[in-house]
């Protein structure tokens, strides 16, 4: 074969080939020698009748096609082997099949042409020496009033009111549907027995201040603007009108603060102790908001110098795997069955679903470009994770779920422990390597907050559930296509994408121990039998 290879923008390689013509002959005669088996023809046994009538029996133009077929599949697979090329999805001829089939002879050579995606190689620039500005994240004295006031809000209990209308505070139970200008029906704007707390800040803006001063079992219609952002970008700032009706009205009555409530919601005994735990867990939240605004600033920097032609396909990807994110986490707020949620995705408009999908495709590319300028620095400084290192973190991990009664994907667990130590130790890497000129919120020159935090100050129980959630996530959404078997790969907080010559490595600074970012994780779930604060 005669093969001519050449780089394509979109991460694409091209190739040229042409097959000798003893080589299209016996590819041609093993496509008749196989139909000639497998085609029964009246009045003769299966597999001797006369060339011919098989020919005419299936038509030329399917034996034609069956050929190429196999002589194109055969062609790619021995070119991309002697070329060490690990495409990232399917061959793409570059002409119609009705072209090739037009001018195919099976007693000359074979020409065609077409490129595979592959893993991208990012161009670093300025990467060492890098003076960024970060700024640090201090605890404020009002927010642990806040906190223990959310947690009095999620214990409230709810009384039915009958004798007055609808006013902000109060949670209510609506029916509604909404229509646009041209009085079409909005179905993603329509619910039943929906539950909603009147705040000025919740649902579409306009529509709680309609809800206000309602009366019970009251109809009415309401005017709101859709946000700018917006998924369906015709329908985006534009007004619509919801018919509501109010079916329930409740007050909420908060439980005392004492230290019987304290011992109701947590392990502790006094408002003290509680207090001063979460006065801790905020403490600690500020440090990792503030390192992961420090790795942010790195990240950012890199990226401003940074080069990396992004194939389509990994995009679309990424995408999906953000979707899947954003459903996962609707699902849990929602506390609604997966299929449910599947289900009303499956009722959307395709023009909807792509209006979604293209909300996500600026954060997609961002990722990628991370996880991949990540991934030539791994490359470059040769960081890498020793093996003792993975097993001890990987031991522990297994150990704590082993505890609860739970078992993980041995593998996969692996595989996520090994990109999240990777991109630890490359993030600190690039920490050694920066001056940093910390603010604080207002902008304002301050000391360097006592970074850094993470690995050791983590518990077992919260590494763990992140590694379960990140195993679970990539191998419930993640396409077939992403996981291709690559030589190595970077991970994206969603998904494992290959890059060359490397070892996986974990996709951004954003992943860095996403698990703690939220003292809110010591709060308890809403309800009385809520999960206690530990």
């Amino acid at each position: 074969m005669q093969v001519t290879q050449e780089k394509r923008p979109g991460s694409r390689l091209g190739f040229k080939i042409v097959v000798e013509a003893d080589r299209v002959k016996r590819s041609y005669e093993k496509t008749l020698r196989q139909l000639e088996r497998n085609i029964q023809i009246p009045g003769f046994r299966k597999g001797k009748a006369p060339r011919n009538l098989v020919v005419r029996q299936v038509g030329r133009e399917r034996v034609i096609a069956s050929a190429i077929d196999d002589l194109i599949q055969e062609a790619i697979q021995e070119v991309l082997q002697e070329a060490q090329v690990t495409p990232i999805g399917q061959f793409e001829l570059d002409e119609e099949v009705k072209q090739l089939l037009e001018r195919f002879n099976p007693e000359a050579e074979f020409s065609f042409s077409g490129y595979v995606e592959v893993y991208p190689e990012a161009r670093v620039g300025q990467y060492k020496g890098l003076t960024v500005t970060a700024t640090r994240v201090d605890v404020k004295p009002e927010e642990v009033d806040r906190l223990i006031e959310k947690l009095r809000d999620q214990r409230a209990t709810l009384l039915p009111v009958e004798d007055r209308p609808a006013q902000l505070g109060d949670v209510v139970v609506l029916d509604f549907q909404a229509r646009d200008a041209e009085g079409s029906l909005l179905e993603e704007l329509a619910a039943q027995d929906l539950q909603l707390e009147l705040k000025e800040e919740n649902f579409i803006p306009g529509f709680v201040a309609g809800v206000v001063g309602m009366q019970l079992d009251e109809t009415k219609e309401i005017t709101a603007t859709l946000p700018e952002d917006y998924f369906r970008k015709e329908l985006a700032g534009k007004t619509v009108t919801f018919t509501v009706c109010l079916k329930e009205i409740k007050t909420k009555e908060l439980p005392e603060l004492d230290d019987a409530f304290v011992q109701e919601v947590s392990n502790f005994q006094t408002v003290a102790e509680l207090r001063e735990h979460l006065q801790k867990r905020l403490e600690q939240d500020a440090l990792r908001q503030s390192e992961e605004n420090l790795e942010t600033a790195i990240l950012n920097a890199i990226l401003a110098t940074t080069e990396v032609d992004l194939p389509e396909s990994l995009v679309e990807q990424e995408i999906t795997q953000l979707l899947a994110q954003d459903l996962q986490s609707l699902q849990q707020q929602a506390r609604v069955a997966p299929g449910e949620i599947r289900k009303l995705l499956g009722q959307l408009p395709p023009e909807t679903l792509n209006q979604l999908r293209e909300r996500h495709r600026a954060e997609a590319i961002d990722r990628l470009r991370r996880a991949f300028a990540l991934s030539a620095i791994v490359r470059q400084e040769q960081i890498a994770v020793g093996p003792t290192e993975l097993e001890v973190e990987m031991e522990a991990v297994m150990k704590a779920y082993a505890q609860q009664g739970q078992k993980l994907d041995r593998e996969r667990t692996r595989q996520v422990i090994y990109e999240n130590l990777l991109t630890r130790k490359v993030m600190a890497w690039l920490k050694s390597q920066t001056t940093v000129n910390w603010v604080d919120s207002e902008g304002n020159p301050t000391e360097a907050p006592p970074l850094p935090v993470g690995a050791k100050g983590e518990d077992f129980e919260e590494k763990a559930g992140s590694v379960l959630a990140a195993a679970s996530l990539e191998a419930s959404t993640a396409p077939a296509e992403a996981v291709a078997e690559p030589p190595s790969g970077v991970a994206t907080e969603t998904a494992t994408v290959a890059a060359p010559e490397s070892e996986p490595a974990s996709a951004s600074g954003e992943s860095l121990d996403r698990e703690a970012k939220s003292a809110a994780q010591d709060k308890p779930k809403s309800g009385r039998k809520g999960k206690k604060v530990k």
